[in-house]
């Protein structure tokens, strides 16, 4: 058999399809193992997507949390500057009119002591002669100065006060039955025990 003879290219080409299908059976594992890194690759990734796709979730669930509470919490803070508010309305209302009270008792005062003292200077006899109280009528009657009014006492003005002091009950307890404020109840009382001391 000569290189020129038709057989040999024939012997020499399986020959060489025959190397090749022994070398292809080595490589089809090779292919086999970047086909299953890939997947194991595919498989790694996905579970790591997985993760962070749950840590997402998490996160998301947190944040969802904080804004619940922190809505909740301002909600908690609005009422309670809502009601501090109106705690204030009340304190400036009880406030102005316990000044209009404390007002009305302070003109009070002296339309009683001014009306005492009249009174006084009105029935003090002379001191160069003792005069009869008969005579002195006349002399009252033709007075053109105006006659006092009647002045109400704080006795009269406030009698379940005085019965309820009377009673020995302390000026809070006073205070909370009236509706008064503890220092009202306190000036009566002292406007009382001047009023006894004139």
């Amino acid at each position: 058999m000569s290189f020129g003879d038709p057989w040999f290219y024939i012997v020499l080409l399986g020959a060489a399809a025959l190397a090749y299908a022994l070398l292809l059976p080595g490589r089809k594992p090779a292919a086999d193992s970047k086909a299953g890194g890939a997947e194991e690759l595919e498989a790694t990734l996905e579970q790591y997507m997985s993760e962070i796709e749950r840590e997402n979730e998490e996160l998301i669930g947190l944040v969802t949390q904080m804004k619940q509470d922190f809505t909740s919490k301002q909600l908690a803070h609005q009422e309670g500057i809502a009601e501090l508010r109106q705690r204030l309305a009340d304190v400036e209302l009880t406030a102005r009119q316990n000044a209009s009270r404390l007002e009305r008792l302070e003109q009070y005062e002296p339309v009683a002591s001014a009306g005492l003292s009249q009174v006084a200077e009105d029935v003090k006899p002379a001191e160069s002669a003792i005069v009869e109280p008969e005579a002195l009528l006349p002399e009252l009657l033709a007075s053109d100065a105006p006659e006092p009014e009647p002045v109400e006492s704080v006795r009269d003005r406030y009698p379940e006060l005085f019965d309820l002091y009377a009673k020995g009950k302390s000026v809070d307890m006073i205070a909370k039955t009236i509706g008064l404020q503890r220092g009202e109840v306190q000036l009566i009382l002292q406007l009382s025990k001047r009023e006894e001391s004139q």
